[in-house]
């Protein structure tokens, strides 16, 4: 059987999680799909696909295999494209990941809008808090948070500037007082979100100058929307996007700690597989999402960390 229909099965049976699916999308029956998969299961000498009554997974070799078909399939049709102008428009299935948190942002109109514009384009996002490679994992362009701008991300482009408070109850800090100096942080219970280089210190900037204090605290997790649960119950000091707490600190429910003190804002990346060219998908869809997050001051790359 051609190699190339046999790897474009399996990876319909893949994103369909279904031969029956995959079968009625390509207009095949579903014993054919089986029989491509099979096919290549024997061509490469090892199970690729994981069957049960109820489900369908991939083996080890499988997920490694699929990620690169998926590269290879996507590369195949991007050269068509280029060289026949076939399809003037981006098209296909793009695959995005990004944090959890960005999920509270606008990235879901951003994403409506990109739709409503490119018909022609299918989009899969996930969100997770952790950074996947999106070479390792099939993944188009993966959406990170790094450090600031003065570190940029190699092989990924700036698309955005996250900025951040420090905030805490006013319940807390009626118990404990308010922090008068960043040293008094050390005496403080404060909440840690531990994704990142060195999540324990926190960065600060003041016209006069900048100051970095480590902190302690009685709990760290990788999830931003939990801390702000804790943080609205009064358990602590915590640093957090500063859009995800944004109305609580309007409604004053959360109250901004040493406010003449700002948290070093983070920047936001879109990571491609490397050392791959963004298909036109790929392009189109960060120069939009670039776009949206430049048109608000508070995504705005550049802009000062006020």
């Amino acid at each position: 059987m051609d190699r190339l229909t046999c790897m474009a099965v399996f990876r319909k049976v893949v994103e369909r999680h279904s031969f029956s699916e995959a079968a009625e999308e390509l207009t095949m029956s579903a014993g054919s799909v089986s029989k491509y998969v099979a096919a290549l299961e024997t061509h490469i000498g090892t199970p690729l696909l994981a069957r049960t009554t109820r489900r369908i997974s991939l083996t080890e070799a499988g997920a490694s295999y699929y990620a690169k078909c998926v590269r290879i399939l996507d590369d195949i049709e991007e050269a068509e494209k280029a060289t026949g102008q076939h399809h003037p428009t981006p098209r296909g299935l793009l695959r995005v990941r990004a944090p959890i948190s960005l999920g509270s942002a606008h990235l879901g109109r951003t994403i409506a809008d990109f739709l409503a514009r490119f018909r022609e384009v299918k989009l899969e996002l996930t969100l997770n808090d952790f950074f996947i490679d999106p070479a390792e994992q099939g993944v188009d362009v993966s959406i990170a948070i790094g450090n600031n701008e003065r570190e940029p991300m190699r092989g990924a482009r700036p698309i955005g500037r996250m900025a951040r408070a420090m905030i805490a109850a006013p319940a807390y800090l009626r118990r404990h007082g308010e922090p008068a100096t960043v040293a008094d942080l050390k005496h403080h219970n404060c909440l840690i979100y531990n994704r990142g280089q060195s999540p324990d210190e926190w960065h600060l900037i003041a016209p006069n100058g900048d100051r970095t204090i480590r902190v302690t605290g009685d709990c760290r997790c990788n999830n931003s929307q939990v801390l702000r649960e804790s943080l609205l119950e009064g358990a602590g000091i915590g640093l957090l996007p500063k859009f995800l707490v944004a109305d609580d600190i309007a409604s004053g429910d959360l109250q901004v700690v040493l406010p003449e003190w700002t948290p070093e804002s983070r920047t936001l990346y879109a990571v491609f597989p490397q050392p791959r060219q963004p298909s036109a998908k790929v392009r189109e869809f960060v120069d939009f999402v670039a776009t949206s997050f430049a048109t608000d001051s508070q995504w705005r790359l550049g802009f000062s960390n006020g």
